[in-house]
């Protein structure tokens, strides 16, 4: 059997290159027991492997041969090359299986729960990131590649498995590599591993709570942050600098779902951090302003952050769409509307005394220009809201196999168009009604008339924003509903609206 040809796997062969595979590399495994210490009596038992293992470079390409490889111990005998000791052997491995284990293949196989299953108990990802540490890149192009089909192979599993996520995270030398690979570039031109390093970082974030609490310490944090300290001062260059940076505010926005990640961003200057970039209009400041509504987003102790560290003037720069990027009226431009308008109402909900006058002045400096540009908005989107309200059609059949009631489709339809605009700005105008500032709430009113608001449409998009909060949050439900009865009496009252 050992003198099997090398040759093109077919569905009669794969199965006697597999027992060749697992012969090969028992032999060479006795070899190096026998002569620890005599490379020369064990290199041409390597040298067969190596030409073996190669052999299966094709497999990938070639799916009906899947369920013969799985079935003659083919999975299995790969993943005992990766304790082999000689790292080449173990990367010649790893690039077979990175291309082997293809979700997009695997998933369509007949037995692809099976084969999933024995990916699962082979225990492939613990092996995967045990090869990874031990490869240097530094030491060429074959490591280099060794490195990116262990990082391939991670993204591969997670996909087929999620849950594999937090066991990612428990290693703490495996995240630490994430980490440190994310600061550096390896390469003269683009370094596929070190953007690829932080979109795995951002995977796991994404997957699981559980990873942002573990990844969301001090130390951790603080190595993001260093990573894209730089561009305080310059722009990225490049392709590979614009994903990087991309990939760290990504990471960064996850972390900030959790309460104590956020104080911990404010604790390392993150916040101020992000209004510089904010202030300055760099390429990045849109980012910058997503991570900030989300570092923001109930979260007071930031809020007074914010508004100490002179954010006030930074974040209504963009809300009077000063010198900002966005085109008008794109996706871009709305998706910046909707963080900047969650901001303010952060800051609106969570700041109090010094921090909350401040933040009224600005609605009634210059002649209340950003408290007309408010309502501007509002009646803008509700336009777009309704008119995708009115275009979403009956029922169909599509619907009805997808089991989707008809207002749900509804609803998701107009939060596309910008409902979750419209509601935050409505909670902003009756949280600065009730601030008892009479001058700014008779002005509210009369713009609101002026530019055709409807205090029905206030109404309707509250109660919806109250709706759809959790049933921890009574008192909150409790406040707005109080707040909104007294501005909507404040409108009937006016007469301004009939």
């Amino acid at each position: 059997m050992d003198e099997l040809p090398q040759s093109t796997l077919t569905l009669d062969n794969v199965k006697r290159h597999v027992a060749l595979l697992q012969k090969r590399f028992t032999i060479n495994q006795k070899d190096r027991m026998d002569y620890p210490d005599e490379p020369l009596k064990w290199i041409k038992s390597e040298v067969d492997l190596d030409e073996q293992i190669k052999t299966f470079r094709d497999l990938p390409a070639q799916t009906e041969l899947y369920d013969e490889f799985y079935n003659s111990g083919g999975l299995e005998a790969f993943v005992d090359l990766l304790g082999h000791l000689n790292i080449d052997i173990i990367i010649a491995s790893l690039n077979v299986l990175a291309e082997l284990i293809d979700p997009e293949v695997i998933l369509n196989l007949e037995n692809a729960e099976a084969f999933v299953a024995e990916i699962d108990r082979l225990n492939i990802s613990h092996l995967v990131i045990s090869s990874l540490l031990k490869i240097n890149e530094e030491n060429g192009e074959l490591d280099y590649d060794g490195a990116k089909s262990c990082l391939e192979l991670i993204e591969n599993l997670l996909e087929l498995s999620p849950s594999l996520g937090e066991d990612f995270v428990k290693n703490e030398e495996f995240v630490n590599w994430l980490l440190e690979r994310m600061k550096s570039s390896k390469t003269i031109e683009y370094d596929s591993n070190r953007i690829h390093a932080c979109e795995i970082l951002s995977i796991l974030l994404q997957e699981s709570r559980a990873c942002c609490e573990k990844l969301g310490n001090e130390d951790k944090m603080n190595s993001l942050l260093h990573t894209i300290s730089k561009f305080r001062k310059q722009n990225p260059s490049g392709v590979e600098e614009e994903e990087l940076v991309e990939n760290v505010f990504q990471c960064l926005c996850h972390l900030m779902f959790i309460p104590e990640n956020q104080i911990c961003f404010g604790r390392l200057q993150g916040v101020k951090f992000a209004i510089r970039l904010v202030k300055e209009r760099r390429s990045t400041y849109q980012m910058a302003t997503k991570l900030l509504d989300y570092a923001l987003m109930d979260c007071p102790a930031n809020c007074a952050i914010f508004v100490d560290a002179m954010g006030l003037k930074s974040i209504f720069g963009v809300f009077m769409r000063k010198n900002v990027h966005t085109k008008s009226n794109s996706e871009q431009e709305k998706q910046e509307d909707e963080h900047v308008v969650s901001i303010i109402h952060s800051l609106a909900s969570h700041c109090t005394g010094n921090h909350i006058a401040r933040i009224l002045n600005k609605f009634v400096e210059h002649r209340h220009e950003k408290l007309e540009r408010l309502l501007e908005l509002y009646t803008k989107y509700t336009k777009m809201t309704m008119s995708k309200k009115s275009k979403t059609p009956k029922l169909s059949s599509m619907y009805n196999v997808l089991q989707v009631n008809n207002n749900d489709q509804t609803y998701l339809n107009m939060y596309e168009a910008g409902l979750s605009l419209c509601q935050m700005i409505a909670l902003v105008m009756v949280r600065l009604y009730n601030m008892g500032n009479e001058t700014l709430g008779t002005c509210m009113l009369v713009l609101a008339h002026n530019k055709g608001v409807d205090m029905q449409h206030v109404y309707d998009h509250i109660s919806a924003y109250m709706q759809h909060l959790s049933q921890d949050a009574e008192d909150i439900k409790t406040n707005i509903q109080a707040q909104l009865e007294h501005f909507l009496r404040g409108a009937y009252e006016s007469q301004l609206f009939k």
